[in-house]
């Protein structure tokens, strides 16, 4: 298991990709390390099938060997023939330079371009991705994990929110957050993520994207984009961590997780939407915390869901550490007490 999964939702953009040029005015700084491309041949053993780790949104993804053996990180590679691909590599390269966090973000280590290829080399994460944690094994995470993970992402998302200037990553999802070796989730794949504030020029040419089944359904064109965009998708994974079911599920009736579990959470039934994989809950009282943010965090209006910030402090009332008990000063009856409007 590596940097990326190749199972999720393919990320998408909503209309031309080029209406705005994402290389102009590009300047990169020169603290991560400019690779050749002989070195990174040489360390994914000729990118042959045994280093290859799976398919991100814009390339494939390798497992290289670097330094005499004391760096192992993943190298993604793309293709200057697919110019939507070249693009969200270039932008994941600007992003990354600029913003780094050792335990929020899969973070950037260097670059390479040769020939007709781009490559980015960053951390790699031994653990694979939450999606496949979720779907794709035979033991998935207990409650006490998966409280970590939420926690750990709010984290991250809060992070590039509130850097200056801010961050918008615009596709967050499962297959975007990977688990490191210390098996703290991290977040990743920076390509549509958008620097700059709202009003900024860039940032209102750029069309709409994101992954289906994530995608805030207000952000329908360029000047719809906020923050709040990045919470609704942040609302779908929890809703996922919680229930262990995809965002879209074509095996359910309804498939949409939000068209599902929302309900439930209004009504009160918490056990409902648990995943029963893992048994019941023995922290009742967090897991209804982390169902009401992600209700709210997936309203449909914008301008009615919480911040990140918000969010944070929320689910700060609650320590997700399986070693420390939760706050006292939360029970279960006072959080069963909170109303969610539409």
């Amino acid at each position: 298991m590596g940097y990326l999964s190749c199972n999720a939702e393919s990320a998408i953009a909503t209309c031309d990709s080029h209406y705005w040029d994402l290389k102009k005015n590009r300047t990169t700084p020169k603290t991560h390390r400019n690779f050749h491309y002989s070195d990174l041949l040489s360390a994914t053993n000729g990118f042959s099938a045994d280093c290859f780790l799976g398919k991100g949104s814009h390339g494939s993804v390798y497992r290289a060997t670097l330094d005499g053996g004391n760096l192992i990180a993943a190298v993604k590679i793309t293709n200057f023939s697919k110019p939507s691909a070249t693009s969200q590599t270039e932008n994941e390269i600007e992003i990354l330079s600029r913003v780094r966090n050792p335990r929020r973000f899969v973070n950037l280590i260097g670059y390479c371009s040769h020939n007709h290829y781009h490559l980015i080399v960053v951390d790699y994460m031994p653990n694979g991705s939450l999606y496949d944690a979720l779907h794709s094994t035979t033991t998935p995470p207990g409650w006490s994990r998966r409280l970590r993970f939420a926690s750990q992402v709010a984290k991250a998302v809060h992070s590039l929110h509130s850097s200056n200037p801010p961050v918008i990553h615009r596709d967050i999802k499962s297959s975007n957050v990977l688990i490191d070796e210390k098996g703290r989730a991290r977040l990743g794949d920076f390509g549509l993520a958008l620097r700059g504030h709202v009003e900024d020029v860039r940032v209102k040419c750029t069309p709409p994207a994101g992954t289906l089944g994530y995608l805030d359904p207000c952000y329908l064109a360029p000047g719809d984009l906020s923050a709040k965009s990045d919470v609704f998708s942040f609302g779908i994974l929890l809703l996922e961590i919680i229930s262990g079911r995809k965002a879209i599920d074509l095996n359910y009736s309804p498939p949409s997780v939000v068209d599902w579990a929302v309900p439930l959470i209004k009504r009160g039934e918490i056990a409902s939407i648990c995943d029963r994989r893992i048994g019941r809950p023995s922290d009742r009282a967090a897991i209804w915390q982390l169902s009401v943010v992600a209700a709210k965090c997936v309203r449909s209006r914008a301008e009615k869901r919480p911040s990140m910030g918000e969010n944070n402090r929320l689910m700060d009332e609650w320590d997700p550490n399986p070693n420390v008990r939760l706050n006292k000063s939360r029970s279960l009856g006072g959080l069963q007490g909170q109303r969610l409007n539409a």
